[in-house]
């Protein structure tokens, strides 16, 4: 919500530092109000951590047999290193445990997160 607010601060023309009436917090002075795409945009930008390369799915499989992957199922349980076909996306390597009932799996078409030991 956009409310009444006092400027306190300006540096150069520009509106640097602003208190807010309703709440009588102070904050930084925002161009557009708070959940518009452009804070949005730079919300996301500022919190998501720094991409990781992908690692391309044919080395990943290179030196690997599909043969021996195993068929996934929720119930079934897996480990980091793991070969897996699933029904809809293939074969898939296990990159990673999340929690005790996720991991996440490298197929062709991307990376994705799947839940296992249920």
């Amino acid at each position: 919500m956009m409310l009444a607010h006092t400027i306190e601060a300006v540096v150069n023309g520009r509106i640097t530092r602003v208190h807010c009436n309703t709440c009588n917090g102070q904050h930084a002075h925002r161009a557009s109000p708070p959940g518009s795409s452009t804070t949005r945009a730079r919300a996301t930008r500022a919190t998501r951590p720094p991409a990781k390369p992908e690692r391309d799915y044919a080395s990943i499989l290179r030196s690997r047999d599909p043969a021996t992957a195993r068929g996934y199922a929720t119930t079934e349980h897996f480990k980091d290193g793991e070969l897996i076909r699933h029904p809809t996306f293939g074969v898939g390597l296990v990159m990673a445990i999340k929690d005790a009932n996720k991991i996440e799996v490298m197929f062709a078409d991307g990376s994705k997160t799947l839940i296992h030991r249920r």
